[in-house]
């Protein structure tokens, strides 16, 4: 059997290309070393460097019968493993920008779920505020907000005066601003919401 001393890397190479277990291992040990630092060093990572330790040597295995054409077997060994590591690094990038994508739309996803719900709460609000009012100011409002009727409109099909309309609306609206002020420091909606309904 060779030893490292006696390495020849021609006779290496025949006893690997007929299968022999011996010569894989001197190969194996012999480059280990230089391949694992050096995808260590980039990968920063031993689990990662083993990996490629791992790939490079089974290639060797599967390539055995063709190894022996190869000039310089460091050089063949050393730009193997070169491009894996590269491959692994660009693996890794694509995975951090996945990764950040990935949290940008969670975080996008929880705000707009969040505001989902504001608006859902927003919504029972005004629906217990425009519930509780008198029946002639209820109507009032939602003539004017929800189906958008001008008050000359309203008092024409209610049969009242331009001036009833306007005084039930004021007071509607009151009611609902009272209804909804204490809600004002921890809904996000309420400050649009309040410029849109009590606008005139």
């Amino acid at each position: 059997m060779q030893t490292k001393a006696t390495y020849n890397e021609g006779e290496v190479l025949k006893l690997l290309k007929s299968g022999s277990e011996l010569a894989f291992a001197q190969i194996f040990d012999r480059y280990r070393p230089q391949i694992y630092r050096t995808a260590r060093k980039f990968l920063k990572s031993t689990e990662l460097a083993e990996e490629i330790v791992q790939e490079v040597f089974l290639k060797v295995w599967l390539k055995r019968e063709t190894l022996h054409e190869v000039e310089r077997l460091d050089a063949f060994l050393y730009t193997m493993a070169r491009n894996l590591t590269f491959d692994a690094l660009r693996k890794l990038s694509t995975e951090a920008i996945a990764k950040q994508q990935l949290a940008l739309t969670a975080e996008a996803t929880d705000d707009t779920t969040f505001l989902a719900l504001q608006e859902n709460q927003y919504t029972e609000l005004l629906e217990q505020a425009v519930a509780q009012l008198p029946p002639q100011q209820k109507q009032v409002f939602q003539l004017a907000k929800v189906e958008g009727l001008s008050h000359e409109a309203i008092a024409e099909r209610l049969n009242i005066s331009r001036l009833t309309v306007k005084t039930h609306m004021a007071k509607a609206l009151q009611s609902i601003r009272t209804h909804l002020q204490p809600h004002l420091g921890t809904m996000v909606f309420l400050p649009l919401i309040f410029y849109k309904i009590f606008r005139f």
